[in-house]
């Protein structure tokens, strides 16, 4: 196996982990926010996710005020994302926003070449192309039944920042990896524990608004418990490793399958339908991911 194929598998092999654990996300979020309020949610997987990466960043010889400090930027950055995304979901439909989340690839394409000056080859915009087509099926085609009445354009703005957010937040942890060779794990942990740190006022005005909730079963505990350490730690984790080993634009693919294992552990665990336009576009998806993850030169 030559060295283009071996980046591409390491990089492809983080990609399906990203986005198989952040596609269980919002299943177990189901059950979750069924006791707790959204950002007791946010401060709550966060919280967690920084409980299991403090050992790994303590072996690693990275953790100290200092470490902090350098990568105070990229981890707010970070925290916008999920900050805003759950704002967003106040006004709008949650499942528009794999459809925005999608362009991220298609977004960094155009960074890439515009920004930064660097050549595309035509095989990875061809899959870009195909598995943002794909999730449009995934997406479109059932929210086309259901209507857009429900849709706020405020939201899907949010959601919108909220994929720039995320978008920024890969392009400077790639940065930081080559330039001041920062470890995946440093990357992750900072950015979860700043997460929390933020999202904390958050926490204390839905406590203050509708008071601290009871009657808790331990379904909601573990639901909260399994989002941080794997929809959360793994997740970002995963992506990371994924920026390490192949280019910005390949790591962020993890959105084209993303709603696919979304939509299937809902089917498996919720009991919810597979529907027609799901395969089709899902096959696109992984298709577009496939050719479009493929290295033929090195990353940028």
């Amino acid at each position: 196996m030559n060295k283009n194929s071996k980046i591409f598998s390491s990089s492809l092999i983080f990609i399906i982990i990203a986005a198989i654990t952040g596609g269980s996300v919002p299943v177990a979020a189901k059950f979750a926010l069924s006791f707790f309020k959204p950002f007791t949610v946010v401060a709550l997987r966060f919280f967690f996710a920084s409980i299991v990466l403090l050992p790994l960043v303590i072996k690693s010889k990275e953790f100290s005020i200092q470490k902090f400090k350098d990568l105070l930027p990229v981890s707010i950055i970070g925290s916008l994302n999920p900050i805003l995304l759950f704002i967003a979901l106040q006004f709008t439909q949650a499942s528009f926003s794999p459809l925005i989340y999608a362009g991220v690839p298609a977004m960094t394409a155009i960074y890439v070449m515009f920004i930064k000056k660097h050549k595309i080859d035509s095989q990875k915009l061809v899959g870009i192309i195909i598995g943002l087509f794909g999730v449009g099926i995934i997406v479109l085609l059932p929210l086309l039944d259901k209507g857009f009445g429900s849709m706020s354009v405020f939201g899907n703005l949010l959601i919108f920042l909220a994929s720039l957010a995320f978008l920024s937040y890969g392009l400077i942890s790639k940065e930081k990896q080559k330039s001041w060779s920062v470890s995946p794990i440093a990357l992750t942990f900072y950015f979860s524990l700043v997460t929390f740190l933020i999202s904390l006022p958050f926490v204390g005005y839905e406590f203050m608004t509708f008071g601290f909730p009871t009657g808790y079963s331990s379904i909601h505990i573990l639901s909260g418990v399994y989002i941080g350490l794997v929809g959360t730690g793994i997740f970002y984790l995963s992506y990371q490793y994924a920026l390490k080993h192949g280019s910005a634009i390949t790591a962020s693919l993890f959105t084209y399958l993303q709603p696919i294992t979304g939509i299937g552990l809902a089917a498996l665990i919720l009991g919810e339908r597979i529907t027609i336009p799901f395969i089709i576009g899902g096959t696109l998806a992984i298709i577009g991911a496939q050719i479009a993850s493929r290295n033929k030169k090195k990353s940028v």
